[in-house]
């Protein structure tokens, strides 16, 4: 892997890392070990825990406990990860074009200690607004960039699924995202395909703005036996029809 040097002139980024946990007490501990390990430390982190059922929280306290740019919240009660992630990010940012939220499933983790670093490179030298990219799964490396095309005609929702991990943007670009977009039919978070709901609005707000990441940043875990694909799956098609099927967003100008 490419190593990308710090220097004076990227890093002015500070990274917004979200964390949803729910029942990975035997994975909390390597997602955010991943993330103290990072050699680039302009970074603040938020977990919430939704209610695990195992040691999950006491797990991830302990960590969060060592660690002043950590902080770990327990709901009362259960919301689901698109409430959670809606909630945390919404919390007020004083440079929202200088923050780029990134969102890490607390079952997955960040692939070597450069990611944040890689990140701020791109950011900085390309002025994107989101980025998505290349993640390690058990069937290998996966990750394709959008086609020209695609982007150029807004065409994300009739089109394949490509906006995988790792998830980032800047902070004004996700404070543009309609609320209502992340809602279902019933008027309740999106409790499965959320990603779709979060990314598709800003990808299309970004229009060329936006950069596919070649570099694997990211190690899916799609052996968690409680993961949606596996146990929700009918869910996960019916909303992602909901959600390709809401109206699309019109390319917006950032500073």
């Amino acid at each position: 892997m490419k190593k990308y040097p710090i220097s004076k002139k990227n890093s002015s980024y500070f990274f917004n890392i979200v964390v949803p946990l729910f029942n990975a007490e035997k994975y909390i501990e390597k997602c955010l070990n991943s993330i103290i390990k990072q050699s680039y430390k302009k970074f603040h982190v938020k977990i919430v825990d939704d209610c695990s059922t195992d040691s999950s929280y006491e797990v991830a306290y302990a960590i969060c406990n060592k660690h002043k740019n950590f902080e770990i919240i327990k709901n009362s009660r259960r919301l689901g990860a698109l409430n959670n992630i809606f909630n945390l990010l919404n919390k007020k940012i004083e440079k929202p074009s200088r923050t780029i939220d990134i969102l890490i499933d607390g079952d997955d983790y960040l692939y070597s200690g450069d990611v944040l670093n890689i990140l701020n490179e791109k950011y900085s030298e390309t002025d994107c607004l989101i980025t998505y990219g290349s993640h390690l799964c058990s069937k290998g490396v996966r990750g394709k960039k959008y086609p020209g095309f695609i982007r150029k005609f807004n065409l994300y929702r009739e089109y394949f699924w490509y906006a995988s991990h790792l998830r980032t943007f800047r902070h004004d670009l996700w404070l543009s995202v309609d609320k209502h977009d992340l809602l279902d039919t019933n008027r309740k978070y999106f409790s499965v395909a959320w990603d779709l709901a979060i990314m598709f609005p800003m990808l299309e707000m970004a229009g060329e703005r936006q950069e596919f990441v070649k570099d694997v940043l990211y190690v899916y875990n799609d052996e968690n036996p409680i993961s949606d694909h596996k146990i929700r799956r009918k869910q996960q098609i019916l909303a992602a029809k909901e959600i390709r099927k809401k109206g699309k967003y019109r390319k917006k100008e950032f500073i």
